[in-house]
């Protein structure tokens, strides 16, 4: 996920004794993945990275075995998370739950851009930041900077791995970019600060001409134009950002002018304070009021919040399965793509599934 709001965890140590923990259900210990063999620094990097690989691979075809919730919702081009073989893609995806991910201080795999292409799948980037925007008291956007006349080359639906070495180790987590694909000159990271999140305060103490390592396009989502007649997506706080792009792709790029996909989207948060980017989200309806609908839940709206729930498009309350059924039936919706905390994704599918949804048509970012 990627996004702000995370559910799995992806940690590789380069340690003796360890654990490689890739998902929830799959553990991995390395007694003496490396050993102490003398040999010169370019060596080890190579052998570090070959491992990594490696291991990763093996885990792929174990989790495809049937064991495991990675491998669970597999459908044709559609993957309900990131598997196994993207940690060998780009070594770490993790999600903003706090969790770290701590590499060999001699694993420095950044590099600036040798050839036309601005990110690399393979290697860090460095990004400097050109602007910063806060949204509330814990949410920011962070602008960086393109080459001139360069967009960032990520697919549709597609995140980015972060990484900074935060207390002497290598943390990395996966966020989405709000900017359109074809956005060129910069490209905007919005993140929420938790109080124990590593790369989140990190991000948030940067200042402008500071850099971060960037490495990508990483995840399993595959779009194409006019699959699918209505999206549904449910997202819940920063989970906004994965459908965010994908609405303002379909809707606004001029790349996709000839698509007609219509979306639902259900906006699940707290209290009012707590919905990201509203204002935009109003006006994205305004403009596309056949082809965009947005349904505000609030679980904690108060007392205090007279005038909320006054508008058809504004619930006091949870997601629930009457909603889900009414606006997201596998009749209206082909697709329903969800992003948020992991118990957020599990209830919503549960009561996607008890609605007629089957793996084909659900995708978890």
């Amino acid at each position: 996920m990627a996004t702000g709001v995370q559910s799995k965890q992806y940690y590789f140590y380069s340690s003796n004794t360890s654990t490689c923990p890739f998902d929830d259900t799959v553990s991995f210990r390395a007694n003496s993945l490396i050993m102490a063999v003398e040999l010169s620094d370019q060596v080890v990097q190579a052998t570090i990275l070959a491992i990594s690989v490696l291991v990763a691979t093996v885990l792929y075809l174990l989790l495809n075995r049937g064991g495991g919730n990675e491998s669970s919702s597999k459908s044709g081009s559609l993957n309900s998370t990131s598997s196994a073989l993207d940690v060998s893609k780009s070594l770490q995806r993790e999600h903003s739950n706090g969790s770290l991910a701590s590499f060999s201080s001699n694993n420095n795999l950044t590099s600036v851009a040798t050839d036309d292409k601005v990110l690399s799948a393979s290697v860090f980037r460095s990004f400097t930041v050109l602007k910063i925007t806060k949204i509330s008291p814990n949410v920011k956007i962070v602008r960086f900077e393109l080459p001139a006349g360069k967009s960032l080359g990520l697919s549709m639906g597609r995140h980015l791995t972060v990484r900074a070495e935060i207390d002497g180790n290598k943390v990395m987590r996966a966020y989405t970019p709000t900017t359109r694909l074809d956005q060129t000159g910069y490209f905007d990271l919005l993140f929420k600060v938790y109080e124990f999140g590593k790369m989140s305060n990190h991000l948030n103490n940067l200042k402008i001409g500071q850099s971060i390592e960037v490495r990508g396009p990483v995840g399993r989502f595959k779009y194409e134009m006019n699959n699918h007649q209505r999206i549904g997506l449910i997202a819940g706080g920063t989970g906004l950002t994965p459908c965010l792009q994908l609405i303002r792709n379909i809707l606004q790029n001029p790349d996709y002018k000839d698509d007609q996909t219509c979306f639902t989207f259900f906006f699940q948060n707290r209290t009012e304070d707590d919905i990201l980017l509203y204002d935009e989200l109003v006006q994205l309806v305004k403009s596309f009021p056949t082809r965009l609908e947005i349904v505000f839940f609030l679980s904690n709206a108060g007392a205090a919040t007279t005038t909320y729930g006054k508008n058809a498009n504004e619930v006091r309350g949870y997601i629930s399965e009457d909603f889900i059924a009414e606006k997201m039936s596998p009749e209206r919706c082909s697709l329903v793509c969800m992003c948020g905390p992991s118990g957020f994704n599990e209830s919503i599918k549960k009561m996607l599934t008890r609605v007629g949804h089957d793996d084909k048509s659900l995708f978890i970012w």
